[in-house]
């Protein structure tokens, strides 16, 4: 039995199917057994009255040729009596039953039974009356029939458990076998399902869609992965011939509003490109292969700090930094280089005058904080793509959306908070130590 990630028990197919046998077979023999109890009841009884009929016959014969005194001496549980015209009436059986007292022989009590006839022997009409007693099932022969259920049961219980799980697994040996290729399958090996032959129709249909869209996985991730790099080389050129010709003509003879236009134009193109170059990469993380790639991300997070010294002085923002040496982890270098200078750069655009920025890495995590105005976004939909607060209009809305992406690749958990004025982003390591 395994257990889920809410600390659910998730039983195997072949243990559900054994448990619903093993309740069926419980249920069916608890209402059996009652069923037997009484079928034996009604079985003594009406073997009972059958005897009684069938003796009733038999002295109905002897009293053709026997006097019912000698009958009643051979017969002492047989009573006879001749019937007056009065009683000429009286030719159906009768049947009585459930006189229950108790017998000082037996030392139980006893249910007398009595089969009474009116037969016509050539002129005379008799009544006969025979009647015999049964013995009650009392407790002991009710707990005996219970033990013996309990037994059966017992045992029937542990031919399902022993033979079911056999005979499921065997029968579920293709449903197992698909289960281990898809846990396998990787879109991006180009491999196609490899699945055994089954007569069974359902495992075959089942089989048969899974190899289907096994196919389409692999055409449909080819077709993304060429439409990324197709995306990112048709742009690009076109961007990068057109940013070319802008700083060409920013550096010729023009007027001050021709500037301020060609300038406006220049940060345009260049947020398209950023756009550009984000939205491919965000793509392509979808089918990331995770590296056991190793990085110092200390001297990766002071290098980019040292780049965004000037921005921060500019801005009169006060900077602590508490930065533990040598903290490697297992994360790709480029990726890890997008998501801090994201970060950083997210702390340094959503600032305040005279604010201050706090950065704080250790073997456990990393949090970086900074002040700024009220908070526009929650947990959930501040990693949002193209989400934009109002302070900050510029921004293209695709960083922090980028650096969720990425820390969910490498199984790693961000998470940002709001107090007081200060927005704070803390990333945990414990997944990750090398």
């Amino acid at each position: 039995m395994d257990w889920d990630i809410n600390g659910q028990s998730n039983m195997t197919l072949s243990g559900k199917i054994t448990q619903y046998f093993t309740l069926i077979v419980f249920t069916s023999l608890c209402f059996g057994f009652f069923i037997f109890y009484f079928a034996i009841e009604r079985a003594t009884m009406q073997s009972a009255i059958g005897k009684l009929e069938n003796l009733n016959h038999v002295i109905e014969q002897k009293l053709a040729c026997t006097s019912i005194e000698e009958i009643q001496q051979q017969h002492p549980h047989v009573k006879v009596i001749r019937l007056t015209e009065k009683d000429m009436d009286l030719v159906d059986e009768v049947i009585r039953e459930g006189n229950y007292e108790w017998n000082e022989m037996l030392q139980t009590m006893v249910n007398h039974v009595t089969v009474t006839t009116y037969p016509f022997i050539g002129d005379q009409h008799y009544s006969i009356q025979s009647q015999i007693s049964l013995t009650i099932i009392d407790d002991d022969y009710f707990v005996g029939i219970a033990m013996t259920i309990a037994w059966i049961l017992v045992f029937i219980i542990i031919t399902i458990i022993f033979f079911g799980e056999l005979i499921t697994r065997k029968l579920y040996t293709p449903f197992f076998h698909l289960l281990d290729k898809m846990n396998s399958f990787d879109v991006r090996e180009k491999k196609s399902l490899e699945l055994i032959e089954t007569p069974i129709k359902e495992f075959s249909q089942l089989n048969e869609l899974f190899y289907k869209t096994s196919e389409q996985s692999i055409q449909h991730y080819q077709a993304l992965r060429e439409f990324t790099e197709n995306l990112s080389h048709e742009l690009q050129t076109p961007i990068a011939n057109i940013k070319g010709k802008l700083e060409l003509m920013l550096n010729s003879d023009l007027s001050e509003q021709q500037m301020i236009a060609l300038s406006s134009m220049y940060d345009e193109l260049d947020k398209v490109s950023s756009i550009n170059q984000s939205l491919v990469l965000l793509m392509s993380l979808d089918h990331h292969q995770v590296s056991n790639e190793s990085i110092n991300i200390s001297d990766l997070l002071n290098e980019i700090i040292s780049n965004y010294e000037d921005i921060i002085s500019m801005n009169g923002l006060e900077l602590n930094l508490d930065i533990m040496p040598d903290i490697f982890i297992n994360l790709n270098p480029l990726l890890a280089h997008v998501v801090l200078s994201n970060l950083v750069s997210n702390a340094c655009r959503h600032n305040v005058k005279n604010g201050y920025i706090s950065i704080t890495l250790n073997s456990c995590f990393l949090n970086i904080s900074n002040s700024g105005n009220e908070q526009e976004f929650s947990n959930d939909t501040i990693f949002q793509r193209f989400n934009k607060g109002k302070y900050n209009p510029n921004s293209i809305g695709i960083g922090l959306a980028l650096v969720k992406k990425i820390l969910t690749v490498y199984n790693l958990d961000i998470s940002y908070n709001f107090h007081q004025k200060s927005h704070s982003f803390l990333i945990n390591f414990n997944k990750l130590h090398v």
